[in-house]
């Protein structure tokens, strides 16, 4: 059975290994190394079954705006991937990040994918972003973010990556 938790310390190993097998390379593992030592993570989630890690999802805050969050990203090695994982992961976090009253989410990726989660793809054309806008998604929380002209800064993380 697939538990969801929030990730320790002593999971960081595990959780790198997970990533750099999952993509590849060594991007969105350094990414995630340097949220964590600037303190921007607001949110890491690890999936389990028989107690191994087989997905991770990690949110941070924006610099601009404050109370926005970054999904970036998600994990799921890939003997588990296309089961549903990657998806539970996510809405856990959506779910706990209405609960902790972000503002909105933003996640830079596929919109096929991100739409299913009620990221809206075609309208943030008042969304400022270093990355293109055709996959930036927004996640509004608080109904006054469904429209505010925002110039995103992402945390100085994602530009040492």
């Amino acid at each position: 059975m697939l538990r969801i938790r929030q990730a320790r310390p002593e999971d960081h190993t595990e959780i790198s290994v997970l990533v750099v097998t999952t993509f590849g390379q060594n991007n969105e593992h350094r990414l995630i190394e340097a949220l964590r030592a600037a303190g921007a993570v607001t949110l890491e989630l690890v999936a389990l079954l028989e107690d191994r890690i087989v997905g991770h999802v990690c949110f941070s805050r924006f610099d601009v705006p404050p109370g926005w969050w970054v999904l970036a990203p998600v994990s799921v090695t890939t003997a588990y991937q296309n089961r549903g994982i990657g998806s539970e992961l996510v809405r856990y976090g959506l779910d706990q990040a209405r609960q902790q009253r972000a503002g909105a989410v933003v996640v830079v990726g596929n919109p096929d994918y991100y739409r299913r989660f009620g990221f809206v793809f075609d309208g943030p054309a008042h969304l400022s972003s270093p990355y293109p806008a055709q996959y930036t998604g927004l996640y509004p929380i608080a109904p006054e973010t469904a429209a505010a002209a925002v110039a995103l800064r992402y945390p100085a993380a994602f530009e040492e990556a």
